[in-house]
C-alpha cells in the first residue's frame, strides 16, 4: 500500500511539472508570435492588412485568445503556488497579467482596432493620398496603433520574462 500512495505521489509531483513546464513552453512560444505579430500590426502597412483582411485579423485575435488563455492557466498556478509566500517576482508576475487581462482584453484590443479601422478608412477617402495632410494623417494613425501594439507587447514579454525566474516546479 505504501508503494502505491507512494507511487501515486510521484506521479501527480511529476504530472505538475509537466504541466507547469509545458505551460512555460507554451508563454514562450506565444510571446515569440505575439512579438512577430505585433511587429507587422505595428505599421501602417500591417493596420491596412489587418483592416482589410478577415483571416489576418481572425489570426491576430486567435493568437490573442490564446495568450490571454495561457496568462489565465499562469495566473491560476501562480496564485497557488505562491499563495503563502512574499514572493515579490510571483507578485510582479501576477500583478502584470492582471494588466493584460484587464486593460488589453481581447474585446478592448478588437474595440481599439475597430476605431483604428474606421480612422484608417476615413483617411483613404478624405484625403488626397499625395498630399502632406494625408501623409500626416497616416503617420498619427500609425503613431497611435504602434504605442497601443507596443504596451501589449511589453506586458506580454515581461510576463514571459517573469515566469523564468519562478520556480513553478
Amino acid at each position: 500500500m505504501k508503494h502505491i500512495v507512494a507511487s501515486i505521489l510521484i506521479s501527480c509531483s511529476f504530472f505538475t511539472y509537466c504541466q507547469n513546464e509545458n505551460i512555460v513552453k507554451t508563454i514562450d512560444d506565444l510571446t515569440a508570435k505575439w512579438d512577430k505579430q505585433a511587429e507587422e500590426l505595428g505599421t501602417y502597412a500591417g493596420m491596412k492588412y489587418y483592416c482589410t483582411s478577415q483571416v489576418y485579423k481572425d489570426k491576430t485575435i486567435g493568437l490573442l485568445d490564446k495568450i490571454h488563455h495561457y496568462d489565465t492557466l499562469l495566473y491560476q498556478i501562480v496564485s497557488e503556488k505562491y499563495a503563502d509566500s512574499n514572493d515579490k517576482e510571483a507578485e510582479e508576475t501576477l500583478a502584470e497579467i492582471l494588466t493584460v487581462e484587464t486593460k488589453y482584453t481581447t474585446p478592448n484590443f478588437k474595440s481599439f482596432l475597430e476605431e483604428e479601422c474606421l480612422k484608417f478608412e476615413e483617411v483613404g477617402e478624405d484625403y488626397d493620398r499625395n498630399s502632406k495632410k494625408y501623409f500626416k494623417e497616416i503617420e498619427k494613425l500609425e503613431k497611435e496603433l504602434s504605442s497601443y501594439v507596443k504596451n501589449i507587447t511589453e506586458r506580454i514579454d515581461l510576463i514571459d520574462e517573469h515566469i523564468h525566474h519562478l520556480k513553478l516546479d
